[in-house]
């Protein structure tokens, strides 16, 4: 458990290097309007996708540090016992670059993802009613998408990727499917 902690700790100390910043600001080559602030951006998403068809929340936050790449994390809660999705609490650090970006704004157009995962969750398939069937385990992986974001600073967010747990536990997937429809604001 304090190796679970101190990694959580770790990533989060990430965002205290934006604090105090006193960059430049955007501006809309069109409308001559400052723009999200300070050139550093953050941003606040929700799982639409999720959302509405399983009841599962995942939250994101990222940290736009220039216009080519961001960095965040992405938090998972599935509160009900479904067997449509497997996982019950996932925290999963991602870093991107962004390509074919040529917008006044940056940080959006077509990005690749990596990402590690760290998940909770439970296995029906080697259900045992004497044994415990839930696990832990990390895992490595990428996915490819694409976020819009208007000149008011909302985003829509479609990305799908997959990867490979590093086999912590018997009972975790051997792979996963990570993705979404993705909608927030940023700020």
């Amino acid at each position: 458990m304090k190796k679970i902690t101190f990694v959580i700790a770790f990533l989060f100390s990430f965002t205290l290097f934006s604090q105090g910043y006193k960059g430049s600001y955007r501006i809309n080559k069109n409308t001559t309007q400052n723009y999200g602030g300070p050139s550093h951006l953050s941003e606040i998403k929700i799982d639409a996708a999720k959302l509405t068809i399983g009841g599962i929340l995942e939250a994101s936050y990222e940290f736009i540090g220039n216009d080519a790449s961001g960095y965040g994390i992405s938090v998972l809660l599935n509160p009900r016992e479904n067997d449509v999705y497997f996982e019950k609490f996932s925290l999963t650090p991602f870093y991107r670059m962004y390509f074919l970006n040529r917008q006044d704004y940056g940080a959006k157009g077509i990005f690749v993802e990596g990402f590690s995962k760290f998940s909770f969750g439970t296995d029906d398939v080697y259900y045992d009613s004497y044994n415990n069937n839930e696990y832990f385990d990390t895992a490595l992986g990428l996915s490819i998408g694409k976020k819009w974001v208007n000149n008011n600073g909302f985003i829509l967010e479609i990305f799908a990727g997959g990867g490979r747990t590093l086999g912590l536990s018997e009972l975790s997937p051997e792979g996963f499917f990570r993705g979404g429809i993705f909608i927030g604001k940023r700020f």
